[in-house]
């Protein structure tokens, strides 16, 4: 019973360590030829947004949703990834069922 507590103690402790170093760590995405770039952190909070003044005239405002949309969901997906594979590496030693 102990055994498991100070696994998850552990655990607790690397958890802790690897958001730290996940909020250190940033990602960029650009999507419709660099016109939409998008920065996040490694914990998926957006840092900053760049729109190329070509989608910002009026007649492109649904282009400019989609490219948006896309660029910060497919950011988002890159950095889960990364996150999973970061988190999958520091805690595979712990054996914890699903890690």
């Amino acid at each position: 019973m102990f055994g498991k507590m100070k696994e998850m103690l552990e655990a607790q402790k690397k958890m802790g360590t690897i958001k730290k170093a996940l909020e250190k760590i940033t990602m960029e995405n650009q999507r419709h030829n660099g016109d939409v770039k998008v920065v996040m952190t490694g914990t998926q909070k957006l840092v900053s947004i760049e729109i190329s003044e070509a989608l910002l005239k009026p007649e492109k405002k649904e282009l400019l949703q989609r490219v948006l949309r896309d660029c910060i969901n497919e950011t988002a997906d890159k950095v889960q990834r990364s996150a999973a594979q970061q988190l999958k590496g520091e805690m595979g030693d712990l054996n914890i069922p699903g890690l």
